[in-house]
């Protein structure tokens, strides 16, 4: 006899059917052989597979509800942090009445690397979570000048104008952040993004500032061999990254909300705040439901 799951298909950061960074969220026992998981998700074929306990954990009090969760690509690949995978599955949660109660206000999703991450509804319609802020350093030397040769033939210009290179610390030693010159095209570019596989990076985030004044940066990740067509619709995790390096280079004062941009095909719309004293970037965006349905699992 079959399990039944239930999932939700969804798109983070846009209001449009067409925009944001599609995830699907089930609900399911998240303690699964990997191999079924990585099956469950790349049969349902969407950039993220958010996999959530099908019943809540102990939490503090009633105005909080806790859940497992984990991440899964397509790609076979079970990833420690997905900030859209986690907006999603905020939103998903909250629809389900047999799981939250009106009382609740906070989401508490715990997770195998990063501790406990908090979601919540916010003024707007917008859904807010709080992801560990990213620390990087300027990349130097040799290795600048093998990434800045690869940057160049991925964007195919002699003459790119590179202001910045810098690589992720600690649990965000797999990014690396590239600030382009704001006169290079970012939006309207055909890059190609497997100039930068086996880089030693699985995140690139490539990134200017805003030229429009609708927003105080723009950002586009690539991770050629870990998601499909080597680039993601919009990265919440990335602006782990971005979210400090920004506030810190405009001297964006402390808990101030700016606007971000990512200006992939789909593309994506955020509002993010960084809190340099506890190390916390909180990232509020829209989350549309696409579909909702059932899993039968064996």
């Amino acid at each position: 006899m079959s399990t039944k799951a239930p999932f939700t298909l969804l798109t983070a950061f846009s209001n449009q059917f067409q925009g944001g960074n599609p995830a699907v969220v089930a609900f399911l026992d998240i303690n699964l052989p990997t191999t079924t998981l990585h099956t469950i998700a790349r049969t349902l074929g969407q950039p993220i597979a958010s996999f959530v306990s099908s019943t809540p954990l102990p939490s503090k009090d009633e105005k909080t509800v806790a859940f497992g969760i984990r991440w899964f690509t397509t790609s076979d690949f079970e990833v420690p942090l997905c900030g859209h995978g986690t907006i999603a599955a905020a939103k998903a949660v909250f629809e389900r009445s047999d799981l939250v109660t009106d009382a609740v206000d906070t989401i508490e999703f715990h997770t195998l690397t990063y501790g406990i991450m908090t979601a919540r509804k916010v003024e707007g319609g917008l859904f807010e979570i709080k992801l560990p802020s990213g620390r990087q350093v300027e990349i130097t030397g040799d290795e600048r000048a093998g990434i800045h040769e690869r940057v160049v033939r991925m964007f195919g210009k002699e003459d790119l104008a590179i202001n910045y290179i810098g690589k992720g610390v600690d649990n965000f030693d797999h990014c690396l952040l590239i600030e382009l010159d704001e006169k290079e095209d970012l939006k309207g570019c055909r890059p190609n993004a497997q100039a930068l596989s086996g880089n030693g990076f699985s995140i690139n985030i490539v990134t200017t500032a805003s030229t429009s004044g609708k927003e105080v940066f723009v950002s586009r990740m690539f991770a050629p061999g870990f998601v499909t067509g080597d680039e993601d619709h919009v990265c919440g995790s990335a602006h782990c990254v971005l979210v400090p390096y920004w506030s810190k280079k405009l001297n964006i004062a402390r808990g101030n909300e700016i606007k971000a941009t990512q200006v992939s095909r789909r593309g994506g719309d955020l509002k993010v705040v960084w809190d340099s004293e506890e190390d916390i970037v909180t990232l509020r965006g829209e989350v549309t439901i696409l579909a909702n349905g059932e899993l039968c699992l064996p």
